[in-house]
């Protein structure tokens, strides 16, 4: 058995060497010699195509230069092909690379992603029966491409929606769509002339391509910016060709092109501060923090929250045992570094929105189901749910009042239940309607919670230090950041904590629903803020003071004409039905007016040139008109 592998072999070897003088080779060895040997039998395939066609010269490179040339050939009588390689070198660790040359056309292929790693001995790697598989794919064509219908006798269609970097093509004139098998251009598609999904700006394009092909062809995509002059990045969708076609008006087939790009994050250094921290999150779909730029420089904290472990907040050092993780798209990270540095990711961008939560199943979990997730994609990202944020100084988690997640940004949120999808939008939702106060010291928002007006908007308080100064809503011996409340619910209870004596700023921050009053009161001072008129409260506060500090009293907005004041000879008449509360506020807050009056009423109010409000309050009904006097 021995000797007949020993003259199979040299008999390749003879062979080989008469080819080669009647061929004139792509690639010429550059003659170095080792005391080792690496010896491959090898099948070539192209585009996944068995090649068998002595115009087919494969060459062997050991750190990147030329060892042996040779031809893909036929094995006696048995209907297959192979190829034999065999270079020389010295010592252990150096790198075997493949490439491959069609002398009929005249092509290079790109590179065989199989690579072999010299161990100083004389290897024979593959057999005859058993060879190396050395896989090589056809460049794209040069542009402009055609197509050649005659040479196929089958023809269908492939109805797609177009994106780069998961962006739908919302401008058709500068693109064009190839569908290839291996090199052959098998249908095009200028998107210009595609099916437009909608009719208003900007629009949505739908791809119609007729493609041709044989069944069981495997059909890459080309997208090319005629723009720029350019094949836009690659495709990662491959269809195997069917008469059938793929895709309908309804269910289009998605073909993502992405092209790699940089993303930027700048980071201050947190010098003395260890509380300067950042939620981040990689745009990139997985990427080594070792290539993120800077990332691993200076002193720096790199964290991963396993919402999966037992008690539901346990933090992964990337420094520690646990750590040397890859950077996962949809998935947050808390990151600090002591100087001030340029985060660079590059890649390919993400395109896919979706992140499964976790839900601890353990009853004596402090926070089950907190996920700290990222925005996957290049760009914002929006979310229909509450969820958190790092506060501007890096050592706060505080309630975002926005719907929209920064690229590279990471946030905390809630799981409902184990294995729950949530999903990163990228068009803009419809804002929830809700009420936020804010809570600050020094010009710096702390803690924030809302009322929500939204069905299912609720969310538990959270935070990473229990010891914070915070600001929350009570339910059921909870503490809550968002709560769902209907709007005629006339008032809720706004608890505040201080984690140290000092002075403190409550303000009303974003309001999406309409009211006609809204007034702060605070149950231990008495006082009555109206948030209309002013619309931040500041306050001394003690660690010792109890919790139930404030009341929240609204009343919603129902539509009515609300003019119910009338100037008539000097006089103010105002229309009312039995008995009520009237009020008259200037522009600072202050009362100058406040009686009580049934049914229609005459007032003698001669103020200064000014801005007024006029309340009419008769139980829960509350009646607002602004007065300008010059």
């Amino acid at each position: 058995m021995k000797r007949n592998i020993f003259l199979l072999i040299l008999s390749f070897l003879l062979i080989g060497k008469m080819y080669a003088q009647v061929q004139e080779d792509h690639w010429t060895p550059d003659g170095a010699t080792g005391s080792a040997i690496a010896m491959f039998w090898c099948e070539v395939f192209i585009d996944d195509e068995t090649q068998t066609s002595g115009d087919i010269e494969v060459a062997e490179f050991v750190d990147g230069s030329c060892r042996q040339t040779t031809r893909v050939r036929g094995y006696y009588n048995v209907p297959f092909y192979r190829a034999m390689l065999n270079g020389q070198y010295d010592g252990a660790g150096h790198t075997i690379t493949f490439k491959c040359y069609d002398h009929a056309t005249g092509t290079e292929f790109d590179a065989c992603p199989y690579t072999y790693t010299t161990t100083g001995a004389t290897d024979q790697i593959g057999s005859a029966v058993a060879p190396v598989e050395l896989r090589f794919t056809s460049p794209a064509p040069e542009y402009p491409w055609s197509v050649n219908p005659n040479q196929w006798q089958n023809n269908s269609f492939v109805i797609a929606r177009v994106q780069t970097n998961g962006i739908d093509i919302t401008d058709g004139t500068n693109w064009e769509v190839g569908a290839f098998c291996g090199n052959q251009c098998r249908g095009l598609c200028n998107m210009e002339n595609g099916w437009v999904a909608s009719s208003s700006t900007p629009y949505t394009y739908y791809m119609m391509m007729m493609v041709y092909g044989n069944e069981g062809d495997q059909l890459t995509f080309n997208l090319y910016d005629k723009a720029n002059e350019e094949v836009y990045g690659t495709c990662d969708v491959t269809l195997t060709y069917t008469e059938e076609g793929h895709g309908d008006f309804w269910n289009p087939i998605i073909l993502n092109f992405r092209a790699v790009e940089s993303f930027t994050l700048d980071i201050i250094g947190y010098g003395g501060n260890n509380n300067r921290y950042y939620l981040i999150a990689s745009p990139i779909g997985e990427i080594s923090p070792a290539s993120v730029n800077q990332m691993l420089s200076n002193e720096y904290d790199l964290f991963y929250f396993d919402q999966a472990a037992e008690d539901c907040l346990e933090w992964i050092n990337y420094k520690g045992e646990d750590g040397n993780y890859n950077l996962e798209a949809g998935k947050g990270y808390l990151y600090a570094n002591s100087n001030n540095v340029t985060l660079t990711f590059t890649g390919y961008p993400g395109s896919n929105g979706e992140v499964v939560l976790t839900k601890c199943a353990s009853n004596t979990a402090a926070f089950p189901g907190w996920n700290l997730v990222g925005n996957p994609f290049g760009r914002t990202a929006y979310l229909n749910r509450p969820f958190y944020i790092m506060n501007g100084n890096g050592d706060e988690i505080i309630l975002s009042e926005r719907n929209y997640v920064n690229k590279m940004e990471g946030v905390f949120v809630v799981a409902d239940y184990d294995g729950e999808v949530m999903t990163f939008g990228t068009t803009v939702p419809a804002k929830s309607k809700q009420l936020v106060l804010n809570i600050g010291q020094n010009n710096n928002v702390i803690d924030r919670t809302a009322i929500s007006f939204d069905e299912g908007n609720v969310l538990p308080k959270f935070q990473l230090n229990e010891n914070s100064t915070k600001l929350y809503i009570p339910q059921d011996d909870k503490d809550f950041a968002v709560v769902s409340a209907k709007a005629d619910m006339g008032e809720m209870p706004i608890n505040f904590k201080a984690a140290e004596d000092g002075v403190y700023t409550l303000s009303l921050g974003t309001e999406e629903v309409d009211f006609n009053y809204l007034h702060l009161i605070d149950n231990q001072t008495g006082e009555d803020v109206d948030l209309f008129m002013v619309p931040s409260y500041t306050f001394n506060a003690l660690t010792t003071d109890a919790a139930n500090r404030f009341k929240l009293v609204f009343a919603a907005d129902n539509g009515a004409d609300d003019n119910f004041v009338f100037q008539n000879n000097g006089n103010w008449i105002v229309n009312n039905d039995g008995k009520a509360t009237l009020q008259i506020v200037d522009v600072t807050g202050h009362i100058v007016s406040n009686e009580q009056i049934e049914g229609g009423h005459s007032l003698n109010f001669k103020p200064a040139a000014g801005v007024y409000m006029f309340r009419l309050i008769n139980g829960n009904n509350v009646k607002v008109q602004k007065v300008v006097i010059r």
